[in-house]
């Protein structure tokens, strides 16, 4: 009986130990593997810790993927999303400061390009069908839900998933922004 009372304490102590130390450290850099692999998509994000259970956090996209450009200019897709920049505020909505579920609001500054089939009219007077493509730029508001875990009180990995809509530009860029992704980070 006593080893079991001194093993709950020691372990006790350690949970809480790297509790603390966790919440000493305010700052979190992470990159999101799950985009880079799936979308080929860089995707970098800075995270601030201002109280108990509020953060801010600032992400960054862009986009380079062979496959959704070659999509685009096929024809299966009418927009192809460049860039976004996603600041959001955070709420942890579990105690535990080494893992916790989170829920955050984020604003979305994004764009890219915009394909679009028009008629135009040769020197002739002949009218034709021609592909045009133009540049779009885009806010969106939306939410999202994650669940994130530290190891060795410093390295993170966190499951995000969200949801946002297009609010200015909604005839040219895409009518959903997505926030999915499987984010490793330091936090120092």
């Amino acid at each position: 009986m006593k080893k079991i009372i001194i093993l709950f304490l020691f372990t006790t102590l350690y949970v809480n130990a790297q509790e603390s130390s966790i919440s000493a450290k305010k700052n979190e850099f992470r990159v999101d593997v799950f985009s880079a692999i799936a979308f080929g998509r860089i995707s970098v994000s800075y995270e601030r810790f201002i109280g108990k259970n509020f953060s801010v956090n600032l992400n960054t996209n862009f986009s380079n993927s062979n496959k959704i450009q070659n999509e685009f200019d096929g024809g299966s897709r009418n927009n192809l999303s460049k860039y976004e920049f996603n600041p959001s505020i955070r709420y942890a909505l579990s105690k535990g400061k080494s893992s916790y579920y989170f829920a955050e609001i984020f604003a979305s500054a994004n764009g890219g390009d915009y394909k679009e089939i028009i008629r135009a009219i040769d020197e002739n007077g002949n009218g034709y069908y021609t592909t045009q493509v133009s540049k779009y730029t885009d806010f969106a508001l939306g939410g999202g839900l994650g669940y994130k875990m530290y190891f060795k009180r410093a390295y993170a990995v966190e499951l995000l998933v969200g949801f946002g809509k297009n609010l200015t530009n909604t005839i040219k860029s895409p009518d959903i922004i997505s926030r999915v992704g499987i984010n490793l980070g330091y936090r120092f």
